[in-house]
């Protein structure tokens, strides 16, 4: 067993419920494990935890458990089952596309898990769990018993663990074609093998359901809007117009795909395949809602232009609907920040009325603010 030994005073943030230990807080490291497994104790000895070692990510030791349990395919399976049956009972009817585990938020460090009807996408994204794999999917195929399993460990932090990209196929195999899912009672197609996350943005579901109750005989313009979510929702909603805009053929091909399964004319919903930014700066076309669901760039300042540009396309008394992605270290103060920016530079008036959350079959830890996917605000601006 791997002994952890923490400086003095270092087991606090642990105890209080923080379920990672950083580089930093170690003094020592003593031991071997062949799955990473440790415990951690404090400089008195006494022990703090069990959790996942890895001696090359700067988060240390992500936190299994404060007891002293044994961690094995029983304890894995325990937490699984707890993290599906509460997504049973929050989850509506009319949806078959969800998060059905979110790492920490579940107890579950590095383990995503995603359903898409009978299809189940799995990502590995620490060492700890990536080595517990073959008992992951074991306990998945006892839960969904004929359920495709399929792996989408591709995400960028995989680097920072020391792990390699990892796609393709753990239990049956993918259908050739996009799969088709519901979500809020509307038809979509979505494509896992190569779809972004892990094949369809699912923590705005609850977003999008807002929107479809704001946007009766409204125009709305979905920026960076992938395959159309939010435009679809405001079209259910009674939208008298809808333009998505998307710079990736992909999206395009998938926007397509949705209109057709909605039987939604193309006089309606238009799709332009353009850079957003380049769109704001070209169309003086106002509408009465925007959408600006915000991929991480690089600099604050980014976020402040876009702003500034999406709310220069609103009619008076129209919303905005702004949101930062779960990705960007650019947090909630800071997107107020550079919505009011934008407010100043269009000399409007506008209004925070409705925040704006991740769905809730993405929980995340009271301890654990680093486990929050997104964040939002509609805007109303005079």
């Amino acid at each position: 067993m791997i002994i952890v030994h923490l400086q003095p005073k270092k087991e606090t943030p642990i105890l209080n419920g923080h379920p990672w230990v950083f580089a930093g807080a170690i003094d020592k490291v003593d031991g071997a494990h062949p799955r990473q497994l440790c415990r951690v104790v404090s400089s008195q000895g006494l022990f703090v935890c069990q959790g996942f070692y890895n001696p090359y990510s700067q988060i240390a030791v992500r936190v299994l458990s404060l007891g002293k349990e044994p961690i094995g395919r029983d304890f894995l399976a325990r937490r699984i089952k707890q993290a599906v049956a509460m997504r049973r009972a929050i989850v509506p009817s009319d949806t078959t596309c969800y998060r059905l585990v979110n790492a920490e938020g579940d107890g579950l460090p590095g383990l995503i898990a995603d359903i898409y009807g009978d299809i189940l996408v799995l990502q590995f994204l620490c060492l700890g769990m990536a080595q517990f794999l073959d008992d992951v999917v074991a306990i998945f195929k006892e839960c969904f018993p004929g359920s495709i399993i399929h792996e989408r460990s591709d995400a960028k932090s995989r680097k920072a663990e020391g792990l390699s990209p990892q796609s393709g196929p753990l239990s049956g195999i993918l259908p050739e074609n996009d799969i088709e899912l519901t979500e809020n009672g509307l038809r979509l197609a979505v494509d896992v093998k190569t779809g972004e996350r892990t094949g369809y943005p699912m923590d705005h579901r609850v977003n999008r359901a807002k929107l479809m109750r704001l946007a009766h005989d409204k125009t709305v313009l979905d920026l960076f809007a992938y395959s159309g979510g939010f435009s679809l929702n405001a079209l259910k909603g009674g939208a008298r117009a809808v333009v998505s805009v998307d710079s990736s053929a992909p999206a395009q091909s998938l926007v397509k795909r949705n209109r057709e399964l909605n039987g939604v004319s193309s006089l309606v919903w238009r799709h332009a395949k353009e850079d957003a930014l380049s769109y704001l700066s070209r169309e003086e076309e106002r509408f009465d809602i925007v959408v600006c669901d915000m991929p991480p760039f690089a600099k604050p300042e980014e976020y402040t232009k876009v702003n500034t540009l999406a709310m220069a396309r609103l009619n008076p008394g129209g919303l905005l609907f702004t949101a930062a992605s779960y990705a960007t270290r650019f947090g909630a103060a800071e997107l107020l920040k550079a919505v009011n920016r934008a407010v100043l530079a269009n000399n409007r008036h506008a209004a925070v009325v409705e925040p704006l959350y991740q769905s809730p079959d993405y929980p995340f830890l009271s301890a654990h603010p680093e486990g929050v996917h997104m964040h939002g605000f509609i805007v109303y601006v005079a």
